[in-house]
């Protein structure tokens, strides 16, 4: 019988991926199937420093300095892109908030993006970029950095992680 500190560090199969955002586009970056333990998969899932899109291509900048590129021939699969259709708010100076204006504010719904304001898009690279340059009117911009918003790290049942280890 597994003792629960065995079961911690029992390998498993893990779907992991990252969100990104950039103003109202995010990027959905699947970085692969492991084969790990849950905490092992989730420092997978943390690995990642930072994103930058250019007009043809993604470099994706892990915490230890490494990168990959990404274009529309190598990992087309792996990225998706979705946009926010919730209208935009002006922004708001917190430090003129009292106390509770600030506690109103943090719940107020109208700031808050569910996943009912994102509509998923089929673009490619040059697409995502060219939008943002148009939208926020930054032709003169090379590249854009996307900031980190969630990761997530979901277990393949053992009926599913079976049926791939005796797939023909």
């Amino acid at each position: 019988m597994y003792t629960s500190s065995k079961a911690k560090n029992q390998r498993q199969s893990f779907v992991v991926g990252v969100e990104y955002g950039h103003e109202d586009l995010f990027l959905e970056l699947e970085l692969g199937t492991f084969r790990t333990t849950p905490l092992h998969a989730q420092r997978i899932a943390n690995s990642i420093n930072s994103v930058i899109l250019l007009e043809d291509h993604m470099v994706v900048i892990f915490k230890n300095a490494e990168s990959i590129t990404i274009n529309d021939d190598f990992l087309k699969y792996a990225y998706k892109f979705r946009v926010c259709t919730k209208p935009k708010l002006p922004p708001l100076e917190l430090s003129a908030l009292t106390h509770q204006e600030r506690e109103e504010f943090i719940q107020n719904q109208a700031y808050i993006i569910t996943e009912e304001d994102m509509k998923e898009v089929n673009w490619d690279i040059k697409t995502a970029f060219q939008y943002l340059q148009q939208q926020y009117d930054a032709r003169d911009q090379s590249y854009f950095s996307f900031s980190s918003s969630s990761s997530y790290v979901i277990p393949l049942s053992t009926h599913v992680q079976q049926e791939v280890q005796h797939a023909p």
